[in-house]
């Protein structure tokens, strides 16, 4: 058999491993992350939920990039503490919380 015949499947299997590390790598804006949460929000508020009804503000612990307030017309507070890649991560706890 060809030599090209084994170096192709191997060249393109390379590719698309570097493609996906790349893409795991690639970490989210602030923007994408108050959007993530920002549906998630609308799928839970109800109705008269936008999604200009949340802010994001940054948090001082470095395992918490950011809180995500959510307020309904209502008056219901929803919030969502997110993670430096954009997860979702518990509340924290203690004098920083």
């Amino acid at each position: 058999m060809n030599r090209k015949a084994y170096f192709l499947p191997f060249a393109a299997l390379t590719i698309f491993v570097a493609y996906l590390g790349l893409r795991i790598g690639d970490v989210p804006t602030e923007t994408e992350i108050i959007n993530r949460y920002a549906a998630a929000y609308l799928e839970t508020a109800g109705d008269g939920a936008r999604p200009t009804d949340c802010a994001a503000t940054p948090h001082p612990d470095p395992a918490i990039r950011m809180i995500i307030a959510c307020t309904h017309p209502s008056g219901v507070l929803t919030t969502y503490y997110a993670g430096p890649r954009g997860e979702s991560v518990p509340q924290p706890e203690g004098p920083s919380a």
